[in-house]
């Protein structure tokens, strides 16, 4: 059967390649409904939220070495130059549905 309300986190496995290395971060994210999530793009494309807050809002987990806080973010955001977006940019394409072919 179909169900038609999300489960409320979904895991996902990123590949963040920097530095000539290609790294597998595997998270768990929190799911939100379509406007909550607009919203949050929203204020992040306009520079009203930063990314370290909306890692924070939308990652329940991951396999770092670090606890996942505003503090290790920081470091990430640092040592991983887009490392923060392109957890963002994971999110926001996980939540959207898709068709597979038959």
């Amino acid at each position: 059967m179909f169900t038609i309300k999300a489960n409320p986190t979904f895991p996902a496995t990123i590949t963040i390649v920097g530095q000539g290395v290609r790294k597998k971060l595997e998270v768990v994210f929190r799911h939100k409904l379509q406007d909550e999530a607009e919203a949050l793009l929203s204020a992040f494309a306009a520079d009203q939220k930063a990314a370290t807050d909306v890692v924070l809002e939308v990652v329940e987990s991951w396999d770092a070495d670090m606890p996942l806080d505003a503090s290790s973010l920081s470091v990430l955001k640092q040592n991983q130059i887009g490392a923060l977006e392109a957890i963002i940019a994971a999110w926001a394409t996980g939540l959207r549905v898709a068709r597979e072919g038959n």
